[in-house]
């Protein structure tokens, strides 16, 4: 486990150009103030409470420096001085809502489903050994995605004398109904949930062509999330064990199914195997292979150049994802998933293949 820093008051002064309302960053739950600072070219967030008690402070060093979960913001240190944290910085992230939004693939939403469960999880099991640290305000507005999408929960912790993760699973099945819909989470009620039998008009269309099993089963998921009773004390002790599995059951097969979709038309190839280590938008959805000259069409999706424009050439008025009519045939590079791709391979020494 990395050791955390002990940053001084001057190193927090310097990384904040000392406290530039610029650099002043949305505050969340139990943070008064957050700064994105700067040490050493690194990028970081600077996170105070809005309490910052001696013995509290204290506390949450020793609780927050020992959480550690690939998908949970890092604390890196903490100054006692100024009696504030210090996080990683997630460059160009952005939140959940925000991201469902536009046209994210339905199996990205299965699989940033699974992080978040994973971490919540983590969190929930961690909470239980500390007894009185629990998460507080899970919600779409504290879980940022970053460019790769992959998740990464701005967790935030409190002190309870009776710790109860009821909501917290409850919100876990908003979060994935919001994946499965399109809708934002705050627009549900309990009955809306309980009750939803709207597969598969339901679903965001935007999202691509839904597999109806891996969205039934996700909406089973998420309806014994919203069922979590806070009284019943048994079931609360296993709900997660039981989620998390059935969470694996279907990011699994989601995987399974896109490693072996061919599509539905003949310009479809099956390429190779998706590596699940590459991020899902990075694959042209007509070649399934990595993008080396990806360009948006008017359904908002990225396809390899000349995958796309064979499928314009051949006739085609409708989306390849989607199925919908296109609302005109104009194709826009996009340079931006481009740089992503090469940073991408640049990072890990993998060399980029050639246009």
């Amino acid at each position: 486990m990395a050791r955390l820093k002990e940053y001084t008051a001057e190193e927090i002064v310097l990384a904040t150009d000392n406290f530039s309302w610029r650099l002043r960053s949305e505050s969340v739950g139990i943070w008064g103030t957050v700064y994105k600072g700067y040490v050493d070219d690194a990028a970081i967030s600077i996170k105070f409470l809005t309490s910052p008690e001696e013995r509290v402070f204290n506390y949450m060093v020793k609780s927050l420096g020992l959480t550690r979960h690939r998908n949970l913001l890092s604390m890196l240190g903490f100054c006692s001085e100024l009696k504030c944290f210090v996080y990683e910085h997630v460059e160009y992230s952005r939140v959940l809502h925000e991201v469902v939004k536009q046209n994210l693939h339905w199996h990205d939403r299965i699989r940033i489903a699974s992080q978040i469960c994973s971490a919540l999880s983590y969190i929930i099991n961690r909470a239980r050994c500390e007894h009185n640290i629990v998460p507080d305000n899970l919600s779409a507005s504290n879980i940022l995605i970053d460019h790769y999408l992959n998740a990464k929960i701005n967790v935030v912790l409190k002190i309870c004398d009776k710790p109860d993760f009821a909501w917290d699973v409850k919100t876990f099945g908003y979060l994935v109904l919001n994946l499965l819909t399109g809708i934002p989470g705050n627009c549900f009620s309990y009955c809306y949930v309980r009750w939803f039998v709207g597969l598969p008009n339901g679903l965001d269309k935007t999202a691509g062509q839904w597999p109806i099993d891996s969205a039934e089963k996700l909406m089973n998921v998420c309806r014994r999330c919203v069922d979590c009773n806070p009284r019943d004390d048994f079931r609360k002790k296993y709900i997660m064990v039981i989620i998390v599995k059935e969470m694996k059951d279907v990011r699994e097969k989601a995987d399974e199914i896109v490693r072996g979709r061919a599509g539905t038309n003949d310009l479809v190839t099956s390429g190779r195997d998706l590596d699940s280590d590459i991020p899902t938008q990075f694959y042209c959805p007509i070649y399934k292979e990595v993008m080396k000259d990806p360009h948006v069409a008017a359904d908002g999706f990225s396809y390899e150049r000349e995958g796309i424009e064979k499928w314009l050439q051949t006739g085609h008025d409708t989306s390849p994802m989607t199925n919908l009519k296109l609302k005109n045939k104009i194709l826009t590079p996009n340079g931006t998933l481009k740089l992503l791709i090469k940073d991408w391979y640049r990072e890990r020494s993998i060399p980029y293949p050639n246009p």
